[in-house]
């Protein structure tokens, strides 16, 4: 074994109580205030200066290393979703209809760890740790920017890292992007203008509900006919709003959704398709349309410079056999983007499944974190920072 992950897994008693701790403890976006202060309080105790930000919840902590390796980084998230756990699972949220559905706990406690060893074992140079609130929202990341995160470092950051939990995969293996690690995302909204009138009488007023029908079929075609197979693409509507007085004809409808893709020009390529499409289904049944696009986080491109630091990471810790190169497994987007677009970045997901059973998805009331990942989570950011260090050590 390892011998990172070997003292990573002799961690495991100290780091699953705080695992815990944060799991039974959800807070929303922005409203990460308990979260930040445990965080806080367990940093402190390593010995890390905490360093002065203008926010209310995150923070970041710098440890100082002991040679010439650059300022590396790594980033954890905060928040949770309004999801309500599934009742049977231990440990469980004591917050209603608020649940680590997406394995932020898991990111904290692997940077925690991360923190330990580190702290323990100085690297080879200094190391940021950047604890983001409101990642669901993908806020959080622009929020820490504007604050001057970057400019309260001791210097410019030379790469940093990140991972996100993957139940599809069981504990013990690892994706490692030599491109794309996560999607783009853009959110839109559609609003349908008709006319009110009797129902009795269809003829005399413009119907939004049949305008709203062909709409959605004609949203689906913009993926199965429009696109090109070979490139991930999603756009769909998740929430309809149409009338308030049962029984009655309305005369708004207000559609929201979202698109995703890697390739960002496909993604702009649907957006126009999308205002061609509402104003077309619009015209036929007599109605008006107009589309809001609302712009939320660019796709994540692992940069090429940490690739070799990752890979090296990857198979010191995981093995060739468990280390695969694909895009991601689903096209989730994540405003860690924005720190990459400000800092050469790399992203991994890694599995977090329980073996031979059924591992539900992000977001579901059945999400769980198989602990046993956790020390591989915690090695895999130690391996990243000290590969990256020594190379940085090896140029300069």
């Amino acid at each position: 074994m390892d011998l990172i992950l070997k003292q990573a897994k002799e961690l495991q008693p100290r780091l699953l109580p705080l695992f815990e701790e944060l799991h039974r403890h959800p807070e929303l976006s922005f409203d990460e205030v308990r979260t930040t202060r445990f965080l806080r309080k367990v940093l402190e105790d390593l010995g890390l200066e905490i360093l002065d930000l203008p926010v209310e919840t995150g923070l970041a902590a710098l440890l100082k290393g002991s040679g010439s390796g650059g300022l590396v980084g790594l980033r954890a998230d905060l928040d949770a979703v309004v999801v309500q756990e599934h009742p049977d699972h231990n440990p469980c949220s004591e917050t209603p209809g608020v649940m680590h559905a997406c394995g932020h706990d898991y990111h904290m406690t692997c940077a925690l760890g991360a923190a330990m060893l580190l702290s323990e074992r100085k690297p080879g140079g200094d190391v940021a740790l950047i604890f983001q609130p409101a990642e669901e929202i993908t806020r959080g990341a622009a929020a820490m920017l504007e604050q001057g995160l970057l400019e309260r470092l001791p210097g410019k950051m030379r790469a940093l890292f990140a991972l996100h939990a993957e139940p599809r995969l069981p504990a013990g293996q690892v994706i490692s992007s030599r491109s794309y690690a996560s999607a783009a995302k853009t959110n839109f909204r559609i609003r349908l203008t008709g006319t009110v009138g009797h129902s009795g009488s269809p003829q005399s007023y413009q119907d939004v509900i049949p305008a709203g029908a062909a709409l959605i079929q004609g949203v689906q075609n913009l993926v199965s006919r429009q696109s090109d197979p070979q490139k991930a693409l999603v756009c769909a509507i998740h929430t309809i709003q149409a009338g308030e007085l049962e029984f009655f004809v309305t005369d708004q409808m207000v559609m929201s959704g979202t698109m995703r893709a890697f390739d960002e020009e496909l993604l702009k390529g649907t957006i126009e398709r999308l205002r061609k499409l509402v104003q077309g289904v619009a015209e036929t049944y007599g109605c008006s349309g107009q589309v809001e696009i609302i712009p939320e986080v660019p796709a994540q491109l692992n940069h090429p410079d940490l690739y070799p630091a990752a890979r090296q990471a990857c198979l010191q810790i995981f093995g060739q056999e468990n280390t695969m190169e694909s895009e991601p497994l689903f096209m989730g987007a994540e405003d860690f983007a924005l720190f990459g677009a400000r800092i050469p970045s790399h992203f991994y997901w890694i599995g977090t499944g329980f073996p031979d059973r059924p591992n539900a998805s992000q977001h579901q009331p059945a999400f769980q974190i198989n602990p046993q990942a956790i020390p591989y989570g915690v090695a895999l950011l130690v391996s990243s920072i000290r590969f990256m260090q020594d190379i940085i050590q090896g140029k300069e």
